[in-house]
């Protein structure tokens, strides 16, 4: 199978092992007939290439773990301090109605919105909470306000947990951003001598020789790209789940489709993670019905956005992706 996405390259990489351990037993099966590539490399430096790419593919998926990890930590504690913001307000309102902090009260934020905008009521409660709490001469009030067991410490105090929390996933979302730069100049590489050495295959056996024209295929064939899917996308407040359905492919060499997801708004091919595969034949080749697949993979909790892609994959190798569909849970 050619190239199509990150995840291949293990794959492809393996065949081109496969093969160049016979090309090296064609040529006389000793360290000083080998084939070698470009540099000097040798088969052995190329599978420890091929070992470099699959480790850094393994950290890439561990360090979106990690992003995921600090997204939904995050996420539980701005869900926590809007609901004591709520309750703060609730609570001014019942106890103090006429008092000139009822009207000095923050509106609650969206969940949604920018951690400034989400952080600056936050603060501004805090800091209306602490005036109360000092102010002695409210009638028929004694300081301090207490919400059941929430004081306003405890409050403060959640407050800076979620400050540290953006810290954290802005940190995970760092490291991610690096270490896909890092599996990209490795993928450049591995290609390149991927390319070489189907070069320097031909170059010394001929174009006739079974084994280069066994030669395992790094890219797809040209004039074989399949038509792309048109994909629909919506939250099922029902199930909890974003509900994503296509048409059936009536292309005669299709094998899958493979399903993708970015976090966030923005479709970007090099950070998209395949969550799912559906298999050929799903749908009926004569009604033609479409096909659907349930996920809440980076939907995790309210407000979370992500943007989904089907991708319809041939035996032949060749991949068309879909229109993106950005989802926002409620």
């Amino acid at each position: 199978m050619p190239l199509t996405d990150p995840g291949s390259y293990v794959g492809v990489m393996d065949e081109i092992a496969a093969h160049w351990e016979d090309v090296n037993t064609e040529l006389g099966g000793a360290p000083a007939t080998d084939l070698k590539i470009a540099g000097g490399m040798t088969r052995a430096l190329f599978i420890t290439l091929r070992n470099d790419v699959a480790g850094k593919l393994t950290e890439e998926q561990d360090l979106e773990n990690a992003r995921q990890v600090s997204a939904t930590d995050r996420d539980q504690k701005k869900d926590t301090v809007k609901d004591q913001l709520g309750q703060f307000r609730s609570m001014v309102r019942a106890v103090l109605p006429k008092s000139k902090y009822a009207g000095a009260l923050p509106i609650v934020p969206q969940f949604s919105a920018a951690e400034s905008k989400f952080l600056a009521p936050l603060d501004d409660a805090a800091s209306v909470w602490a005036r109360i709490n000092l102010d002695a001469t409210i009638p028929g009030f004694t300081p301090p306000l207490v919400i059941g067991p929430l004081t306003q410490a405890q409050y403060l105090a959640n407050i800076t947990a979620l400050r540290t929390a953006f810290t954290a996933l802005a940190t995970a979302e760092n490291d991610q951003r690096i270490g896909l730069r890092e599996r990209d100049v490795l993928l450049d590489d591995a290609r390149e001598r991927m390319v070489q050495y189907r070069a320097a295959v031909e170059a010394v056996l001929g174009p006739n020789h079974p084994l280069t024209q066994s030669l395992p295929v790094i890219t797809p064939a040209p004039g074989s790209t399949p038509d792309p899917v048109v994909l629909s996308a919506v939250w099922n407040p029902a199930t909890a789940h974003a509900d994503l359905s296509w048409p059936e492919s009536p292309n005669p060499a299709l094998l899958e489709f493979e399903i993708r997801r970015c976090q966030g708004a923005t479709w970007n091919d090099a950070i998209a993670e395949v969550i799912g595969n559906i298999p050929a034949g799903a749908g009926s080749p004569v009604l033609i019905p479409p096909i659907t697949f349930s996920t809440t993979s980076g939907l995790d909790s309210s407000g979370d956005v992500a943007t989904f892609k089907v991708f319809v994959r041939l035996t032949t190798g060749n991949v068309a992706g879909s229109n993106a569909v950005t989802i926002t849970r409620p």
